[in-house]
């Protein structure tokens, strides 16, 4: 699911300090014969809409999301859920990669929603103008309250500077830490580099940089070490394992509607890598944010009192604009999906989705 961002009806109630800006660089090379990114969005519309534009880049804005609404992903790593805004600033901006699998549900903190997670805390907050309204947890400067980093000297070559706690990144560190997203992500260092367990490691507000060989950088478990800090302190919370549910993750919102010829739509995928080279589809589908992961995988999706079973696939080999959900649209029907479920005039459905674990699908 691909460009919502260009749909007349997406725009404009969102925060506009908190502004990002996204290419759409093709994610694999379009063999001879396959149509343009362009040209394929041409045959997606919605029922009385004209078709859809293309850019070649857009803003994407943080929308107003609720931390309770009905959208939550269980991760069976950990046996926790993401829900709503938390999901999707961690589906946006990062990842495990950066801040690793939650480790504690939401719960109360100091008058805040927060989540732990293996690398990060999350804090929900009403006056934020970050994306989704989450705050990251300075978990390095709380983990660190202790200890003391003496003040250091500019370095010369490669060293990046920082008046504003006098410390000093170069080499790897520096390089992971403007590719992650700078001060906005990491914010600014609390030390030079140090050893700590046959480690080189450097503390910033929000992380602990790590050595990992052969020249890559890790990210420390400092959110696994703020709640054990928390909980031997007494904090009273809930972090127990949560049991699995019936779907492993479950989306509720607006469904929207396209064109496709199905045949041509899985021969791309395959190329792509999406689907595997014998998979074979059974004639419903639908598109889902790319961030998902959701190709090839099985649905349940529900409007009133009608539900159908449908094959996710995507229909461009592009990325997905950041946004998607903003207004709340979780979900492109394919049209024969769309009438399985009950033709409207209004070219959208309010649905839920359901995606099955494997060992449910029909």
């Amino acid at each position: 699911m691909t460009l919502y961002a260009i749909r007349k009806s997406l725009s404009v109630a969102a925060l506009a300090a908190a502004a990002l800006i996204f290419s759409f660089a093709p994610a694999a090379p379009l063999t001879a014969g396959q149509p343009s990114p362009q040209q394929y969005l041409a045959t997606r519309t919605t029922p009385g809409s004209a078709p859809l534009s293309f850019s070649s880049a857009g803003v994407a804005e943080a929308a107003r999301v609720p931390t309770k609404t009905s959208n939550s992903v269980y991760f069976r790593e950990t046996a926790h859920y993401v829900r709503d805004a938390f999901l999707n600033y961690w589906l946006m901006n990062g990842g495990v990669p950066l801040y690793g699998y939650p480790i504690s549900e939401e719960t109360q903190y100091g008058g805040k929603t927060v989540q732990y997670f293996e690398r990060a805390r999350f804090e929900f907050s009403e006056t934020s103008r970050r994306p989704w309204k989450v705050e990251l947890t300075n978990v390095g400067t709380i983990l660190t309250d202790k200890r003391v980093f003496l003040p250091a000297a500019p370095l010369a070559n490669d060293a990046l500077y920082f008046e504003q706690t006098q410390h000093n990144l170069r080499g790897a560190f520096r390089q992971f830490w403007s590719a992650g997203g700078g001060t906005d992500i990491f914010g600014y260092p609390l030390s030079e580099e140090i050893q700590e367990n046959g480690l080189t490691v450097q503390y910033f507000e929000r992380a602990r940089f790590e050595t990992a060989g052969q020249g890559r950088v890790q990210l420390g478990r400092l959110g696994a070490e703020l709640l054990a800090r928390d909980l031997a302190a007494g904090f009273d919370m809930r972090a127990a394992p949560q049991p699995r549910p019936a779907a492993n993750m479950s989306f509720w919102g607006e469904a929207t509607w396209f064109h496709a010829n199905w045949d041509r739509v899985i021969s791309l995928n395959k190329g792509w890598g999406n689907l595997p080279d014998d998979y074979v589809g059974r004639g419903l589908y639908a598109a889902a944010p790319a961030d998902l992961g959701l190709y090839g995988r099985w649905a349940r999706v529900t409007r009133g009192n009608r539900s159908i079973f449908v094959q996710f696939i995507d229909v461009i080999d592009w990325k997905d604009i950041p946004y998607v959900r903003n207004k709340g649209i979780v979900i492109d029907l394919g049209e024969e999906s769309y009438r399985a479920l009950g033709q409207d005039n209004g070219g959208r459905y309010e649905v839920s989705f359901d995606v099955l674990w494997p060992d449910q699908e029909p």
